[in-house]
């Protein structure tokens, strides 16, 4: 018999601490951690608007392939329509709904009004209007950046004149906060002021008191204020103010549409459709005038808006022509949001006959590249139907523009016979072209598929790392690429964990790193998967070795490899991992050491399962996602049962038994005997089922074969309680743990703690 002191000393850490905190309600999940975005791009979007496209998957949303193509074609894109591309990626992304491009701007404005006027008292800003049952966005952030920089200007201009500039903050504000009226001056106050003082606050108050009539509704006086502003040739907002009649016509047509599904009009209908008409006619006149070429791109993007209402199928097709002009401005990511391929509204599809060369070229290849891979709707990457492949390869030849290369490659089967001359023609385009990263990945997975593994790793190798420091889906392709194509273990271990691509991504470590990586990582339930049946468990102890794991995913696996290794009766790497995490978790130190003091191999591996029984934050599986593991906090209590989060480990489902179609087979670096190992104890895993099934077997046949062992009625209750929160509630294995401690040991406080089986 152990001695009690012995006993109380190896599950102090998990009896003593508290064992049970249940949630009154579950916790607010986010989205789980993406390990490859599929209809966007990478954040931030800079790198992409700049023309570094990173590998260009088929399922991307048709604007951002739309911008591919674009790119691949060579056609310029400025700086300022970067910018825009951006924003209005940014703002398209958020999804937050209205107002969201105002809140940054309006900070903007806030942090310079309190630089310029650091005594006037702020006024609180009003960003949405009412308009009957809807609301919408009154001032959009434009509006807040203008008055920023005017700010500036003014504060400058009149630097001798502080009254002035807090007389025009004070407008501003009013017309910020739902003012409708601009305040009046003091008597005598404008005669001190000079002529050309008197001529800017003029103009100034101006375009403010516009500004308040368009904010305040009052539209067709708006639309006139703004028309005098841009006759007068002595004002700073000439151009402007021609732009902003159009605005005003469009906004005071959209205010007479129905407020919703159901309702009526605001006007009748032959009233919106004079609006609307206006409202173009008015938009026209600024396209017109080449004096007014700086507010073209603002003002196609309200043409944009009127020609979606009333001639949706005759605009979407002249898109296709639009988005590949060169110098629009702003109105380039307006009209890339509306390219579509889809289905029209009334569900017909979408046909453009008439188109020019290149926009019909443009339309065919977003069509085709928008075709799913075989039998797979949801994957990134693949080949597509033969349809695709096909055109794709005839168009290339024909054209040899680079997007129909690009389509080749992606829709390509492996041992189809045009691959090799498609590899070849890949091979020319430099890796840092447009097109580049996306033809040296496919060809690099090509060359594997194909069993070519050195022409593949010489193509692998060629990809410079600098390249995807900052786009984490291409840096995963590649990774998993180098994983499979690994020289050694280590290289590729090295490259078995994944970088999480958020929305705040930031710039990583290559894998070769021989530090801890700084930026988020995990494991896809794919590599997961792939992972936990494809190495043993002494590789996996190598992995959670090396120095360039996230500090939280390195504790999650050194807690996973332990676990297996106690599951699968892996004794060295048990002993090993115990020492280790020995040094990083002094709360389970006398634990872990008292297990590998345990003389046998049959006490130390139930002292170690025993342990896991009482640790419902540490699973024997690899967990996907974003595991309540991942934590390196020092208070994080590894005994907690918590309600709406993964306790123990669960069995998965049939499907995940077997390799899916397409899973490359085992590492080249892994020797027969690892491939042996890696197969039996992913049996091994499998057979021993779900935490709780696992925990009650071992308890029972330790408790049978050991009844007077004080660890006995422990471990049963622990299997016990480990049936509350985990999965396989109400199993079995658990009603038999429960009978027999009931049973055997009825009168113990571990029974008297377990009324009932979950």
């Amino acid at each position: 018999m152990k001695n009690a002191r012995t006993v109380l000393g190896l599950v102090g850490l998990a009896v003593l601490l508290p064992p049970i905190i249940a949630d009154a309600c579950g916790p607010d999940f986010g989205p789980g951690p993406r390990f490859q975005v599929s209809d966007n791009p990478d954040r931030p979007f800079d790198s992409f608007a700049a023309g570094r496209l990173g590998v260009i998957p088929r399922t991307y949303d048709a604007p951002y392939l739309a911008y591919a193509w674009r790119t691949m074609m060579g056609i310029p894109t400025t700086a300022a329509e970067q910018k825009h591309l951006v924003a209005g990626w940014e703002d398209a992304e958020r999804r937050y709904g209205y107002g969201s491009d105002a809140e940054w701007a309006s900070q903007q404005w806030t942090a310079v009004r309190k630089e310029v006027a650091p005594s006037l008292e702020p006024r609180s800003l009003v960003f949405m209007g009412d308009q009957g049952y809807v609301r919408y966005s009154r001032i959009h952030g434009d509006a807040f950046l203008h008055a920023a920089s005017t700010a500036r200007t003014l504060a400058r201009e009149w630097k001798q004149r502080p009254v002035l500039l807090s007389e025009w903050v004070g407008n501003q504000d009013s017309v910020f906060s739902g003012g409708c009226a601009l305040s009046e001056p003091e008597p005598g106050f404008v005669a001190k002021l000079t002529p050309r003082e008197k001529a800017r606050r003029q103009a100034e108050r101006d375009y403010q008191a516009a500004a308040m009539l368009l904010y305040c509704g009052n539209f067709d006086a708006a639309a006139q204020a703004f028309q005098a502003i841009s006759g007068s040739a002595e004002s700073p907002y000439r151009v402007l103010a021609a732009y902003l009649v159009a605005r005003t016509r469009l906004r005071q047509a959209l205010f007479g549409l129905p407020d919703g599904e159901g309702y009526p009009p605001n006007v009748d209908e032959a009233t919106t459709l004079a609006r609307f008409t206006r409202a173009e006619e008015a938009i026209q006149k600024v396209l017109a005038d080449p004096k007014l070429r700086e507010v073209h791109g603002p003002a196609r993007r309200l043409l944009s808006v009127v020609r979606w209402r009333f001639s949706p199928g005759t605009w979407r097709c002249e898109l296709f022509s639009r988005v590949l002009e060169k110098g629009t401005g702003s109105a380039l990511q307006s009209e890339l949001a509306g390219i579509s391929t889809g289905p029209a509204v009334d569900g017909a599809e979408v046909t453009c006959p008439g188109l020019k060369p290149r926009a019909a070229e443009l339309f065919e290849w977003l069509q085709l590249m928008s075709i799913p891979p075989n039998g797979d709707d949801g994957a990134p990457m693949g080949p597509g139907p033969a349809k695709a492949f096909e055109t794709a390869v005839a168009r290339w030849k024909k054209t040899a523009h680079t997007p129909w290369l690009v389509l080749a490659l992606l829709a390509a089967r492996a041992d189809a016979p045009e691959v090799p001359a498609l590899l070849a023609d890949a091979a020319k385009v430099p890796v840092d072209a447009p097109a580049g990263m996306t033809l040296a990945w496919r060809s690099v997975q090509l060359l594997r598929e194909r069993g070519q593994l050195a022409e593949a790793r010489a193509r692998l190798d060629a990809i410079p790392l600098t390249l995807v420091r900052d786009q984490a889906s291409t840096d995963n392709l590649l990774r998993e690429e180098r994983l499979h194509l690994a020289n050694s273990w280590d290289e590729a271990l090295r490259n078995a964990a994944q970088l999480v691509v958020d929305e705040e991504s930031t710039p990583h470590q290559d894998w070769n790193a021989q530090a801890p990586e700084t930026a988020p990582m995990g494991l896809s339930s794919e590599r997961a998967r792939y992972l936990e049946s494809h190495v043993p468990t002494r590789r996996l102890r190598e992995w959670v070795a090396l120095p360039g794991l996230s500090p939280a995913l390195r504790r999650q696996l050194s807690w996973a490899v332990f676990a297996r290794a106690a599951v699968v009766g892996d004794d060295a790497n048990l002993k090993a991992q115990a020492l280790a995490l020995a040094e990083a978790e002094p709360k389970a130190r006398a634990e872990l050491l008292a297990i590998v003091g345990r003389p046998t191999l049959e006490e130390r591996l139930f002292d170690a399962r025993l342990l896991l029984m009482g640790l419902p934050a540490v699973s024997a599986r690899l967990q996907p996602g974003r595991d309540r593991l991942a934590d390196v906090a020092p208070a994080l209590d590894l005994t907690e049962d918590l309600s709406w989060f993964r306790n123990g480990w669960c069995m998965p489902g049939p499907e995940y038994l077997a390799d899916p179609p397409g899973t490359p087979g085992p590492l080249p670096v892994a020797s027969p005997e690892e491939q042996a190992d890696a197969t039996a104890e992913w049996k091994a895993l499998n057979v021993a089922g779900s935490s709780v099934a696992f925990f009650s077997n071992v308890a029972l046949d330790w408790a049978k074969a050991h009844p007077e062992d004080p660890r006995s009625p422990i471990a049963l209750f622990r299997a016990v309680r480990s049936s509350k929160r985990g999965c396989g509630q109400n199993t079995p294995e658990a009603k038999k743990a429960f009978s027999w401690l009931h049973k055997r040991y009825g009168k113990t406080e571990w029974a008297r703690k377990t009324p009932y089986v979950y």
